[in-house]
């Protein structure tokens, strides 16, 4: 029988489906239905207990490739990603591993985020002008909504690449303040697609704006975490992934084939 030790569980989850990542009174959310999957296959009896640990909380309708949350338990470690998953909906955990007891995935080294934005009139050289404003250490003050964290980030990098119905704005940084990107994203468009004076864009803007929007949602996805640590991918729940992958691709290509059918009769 294996004892009892700190697991990092690695995880993927469809934003959409949910209320948000943290536990709340009501809606399910991510973690909320990372608790239950997890005490219904035995692996903990309650987040309390276990020490849970979470790595970022992304907001209702924000989706990831990749999230991070650790616990103590007992329960085989190459078993624990198919039995979790097969007790969820819309979350798929692929890779779990062992590790040191003081390992906190909220301290990790880089988090990366992309933002889909939709193509329209954006100027693509416009986008990568007013993204290379928000590199470095700056007052995000402007950018977040307001709590108690210290509004001092420092981006890594923001890069904007072509990628077909969308323009794909990455995000790299150790840590982002609640809905930092959402809103940096939202003064980009707005300044590239002529709608807002490039003057009041920026950390530190020449003219105050009138006002600082948040981009929807749905578009954004946390790509990955850098917490220091190799997570190899669990190639049993792979298995049971790749069919819903299938599954989600099948709907989604019939989806496109019936708006193009129905553009073609009506428009």
């Amino acid at each position: 029988m294996e004892t009892d030790r700190r697991i990092a569980l690695k995880f993927a989850y469809d934003g959409g489906s949910f209320f948000g990542f943290q536990r709340q009174p009501v809606g399910v959310t991510v973690e909320g239905s990372l608790v239950h999957a997890l005490a219904k296959v035995g692996a903990i009896r309650s987040a309390r207990e276990c020490g849970y640990r979470s790595s970022s909380r992304t907001d209702r309708g924000v989706s990831a490739l990749c999230n991070i949350i650790s616990f103590r338990t007992s329960f085989p470690t190459g078993a624990l990603c198919a039995a979790v998953n097969s007790e969820m909906e819309d979350i798929w955990a692929y890779s779990a591993i062992e590790v040191p007891d003081a390992f906190n995935p909220r301290g990790a080294r880089q988090r990366w985020y992309r933002y889909h934005l939709p193509k329209s009139c954006q100027d693509p050289r416009l986008l990568r002008e007013i993204a290379s404003r928000f590199v470095g250490v700056h007052d995000f003050s402007g950018y977040a909504r307001k709590d108690d964290r210290n509004p001092m980030r420092s981006i890594d990098s923001v890069t904007v690449e072509d990628a077909g119905m969308f323009y794909a704005v990455d995000f790299r940084a150790e840590s982002f303040l609640w809905n930092m990107v959402r809103r940096i994203v939202w003064m980009m468009n707005e300044g590239s697609s002529g709608r807002m004076d490039l003057d009041c864009i920026g950390p530190k803007p020449k003219k105050k704006p009138v006002r600082i929007g948040l981009s929807p949602p749905e578009y954004l996805v946390l790509m990955d975490i850098d917490c220091g640590v190799e997570f190899p991918a669990d190639q049993r729940a792979l298995l049971g992934i790749r069919l819903a992958v299938d599954a989600r691709l099948r709907k989604n290509a019939m989806g496109t084939a019936f708006a193009s059918l129905l553009g073609e009769r009506v428009v």
